[in-house]
Formats: C-alpha cells, sequence, structure tokens
C-alpha cells in the first residue's frame, strides 16, 4: 500500500512551503514533482498523482508561495524570481529524496512558466520534464488599456486583489470537477496589479530561453484551452533546442487536460513517456 508524508520546507528568503509525498510499496522507478498553476494547489492533482504512483513512481508535489498550505498573500510576491527560488528549493529538495533515481517535474500552466524559466538554467540532476497547458501568453490578448492600468495601480497598490475573471467552466468539461473545483477552500479568483505586470514580464522573457532547454521534454496542451493561448505554447516548443522532444495535443480539452473528460489517457501518455526514459 502505498505510503503518504507531508511537511513544510523553506524557500530561499525563508518563506515556509508545503509539500507532500506519496511513495510505492515498491522501489520507484523515477521520482515526479508536480508543479501546479495559478489560484490552484497541490491537493488538486491527488488522482493523477495516485495514478503515477501506482505505475510505479515516487512523487512530490508542493504549494509555493501564497498558494494552497504555503505560507504568503494570496496569488502574490514580492518579485516574480520568488517563484523560481520556490520551485528551485522543491527541486533541491525532491533530488535528494530521489537519492540518484531520475527525476521528472510535471508542471501545469503557471507552474508550466515557471519551470520553464528554471529549466533554462540547466538544472543538473533533472531527467526531463511534463509541461502541461504552457501558460506562455493569455488565449486572448490583454487590451492596452488594462495593461496600463495594472501597471499605473501597481505603482500605488500592487497588491489590490482584483477578480482573474476566469470560470470554473474554463477548466473542464467535467461537470463535476467543476463543482469541486468551485467549491475548494483552497483554491481562489483573485490576481494582484504586481502579479499580473511580473508575470507578463516573465512571459516575456521567454525569447531565448527554448534554445537553453536541452533535456528531454514532453508538452501537453488541451486543443479547446480558453485561457492560454495555444499557438504561442506551441510556437515556444518548436524553439526548444532538445532533440528528445514531444508535443501532445488533446483535443477538445480546456485549461486542465489532467482533469478532463478522458483523462486517464492523459495520465497514461504521461507516464509511459516517463518510463521510457527512465
Amino acid at each position: 500500500m502505498p505510503s503518504r508524508d507531508e511537511g513544510y520546507f523553506a524557500s530561499k528568503d525563508g518563506t515556509r512551503l508545503y509539500w507532500s509525498q506519496v511513495l510505492p510499496d515498491t522501489e520507484p522507478k523515477a521520482w515526479l514533482g508536480v508543479v501546479h498553476g495559478y489560484a490552484d494547489h497541490s491537493g488538486r492533482y491527488k488522482l493523477p498523482i495516485d495514478f503515477w504512483v501506482s505505475q510505479g513512481f515516487a512523487v512530490q508535489a508542493f504549494d509555493y508561495r501564497g498558494h494552497g498550505k504555503s505560507d504568503g498573500p494570496r496569488g502574490d510576491f514580492k518579485q516574480w524570481s520568488d517563484y523560481l527560488d520556490d520551485v528551485t528549493a522543491f527541486a533541491d529538495k525532491l533530488k535528494a529524496a530521489a537519492g540518484g533515481k531520475k527525476v521528472f517535474l510535471v508542471s501545469h500552466s503557471n507552474g508550466t512558466l515557471i519551470n520553464t524559466h528554471y529549466l533554462a538554467t540547466k538544472p543538473a540532476g533533472v531527467a526531463g520534464a511534463v509541461l502541461v497547458g504552457s501558460f506562455y501568453a493569455l488565449a486572448l490578448p490583454v487590451p492596452p488599456l488594462k495593461v496600463f492600468a495594472a501597471n499605473l495601480i501597481k505603482g500605488i497598490l500592487p497588491g489590490l486583489k482584483l477578480s482573474n475573471e476566469l470560470s470554473v467552466e474554463y477548466l473542464s468539461r467535467d461537470v463535476e470537477w467543476q463543482k469541486e473545483s468551485a467549491n475548494d477552500k483552497l483554491r481562489f479568483s483573485t490576481t494582484t496589479p504586481r502579479w499580473f505586470s511580473g508575470t507578463m514580464a516573465a512571459q516575456e522573457g521567454l525569447q531565448g530561453l527554448g534554445a537553453k532547454i536541452t533535456l528531454p521534454v514532453l508538452m501537453v496542451l488541451g486543443g479547446a484551452d480558453p485561457i492560454i493561448s495555444v499557438p504561442a505554447a506551441k510556437a515556444f516548443f518548436e524553439t526548444i533546442a532538445s532533440t528528445d522532444k514531444k508535443l501532445e495535443v488533446n483535443e477538445g480539452h480546456r485549461h486542465e487536460t489532467l482533469m478532463e473528460v478522458g483523462r486517464e489517457q492523459v495520465w497514461e501518455s504521461i507516464s509511459s513517456w516517463i518510463s521510457a526514459h527512465c
């Protein structure tokens, strides 16, 4: 029977971050690290995590600052690089736990934006990455007036809570998952001018990073994703320097393809890809 554990660790600046772990009842084939999306948390990945554990993988997940059970104001940071520090600290913890076994990072949405910046640093000890729902640009361009307003407010009230205008129907066609997401007390529906400006800058900062990513990559997208720009994700994929890369687009799937109708096939595809790289 799988064993579970949880606790807290510290990011670079001392921010307390929550982590959890599930181990198979046999020697793990490899270790997976799960990085969630914005306004999201690691607890929402229980079903795919349990599936991957059933396939023989050990899995750790964590909540980066301002999310889930971790410390920090909801959906905010001092600067965007704080997220990169959080993922770096988590990856170091994961690699230490793996004890020499191969380590793979599985990220979603905003977590994939963070992970992409991390992967461009060519981190030692990471064998491959699965980039899901890549948040490299919004599906619809942000009106210039809204960008101007966000930058203006950022200078006055950078942490002001604003609605992120995202409906749970954007996440998945699965009505039960929509209801569960709407009732999840750890999710939130706000953003801040500081987060908006910092994240847009991080997306602009993707230019040239693809050439620095040389490890194996699997990118998984929902073909009907109403939140992220699928064309932007595909365009970035083409710039990734790795000779071992694969793009999968699940037609009809919305943003959370890991929790879509037919999700088991997505979990299996990711498991098979990682197994082939162990």
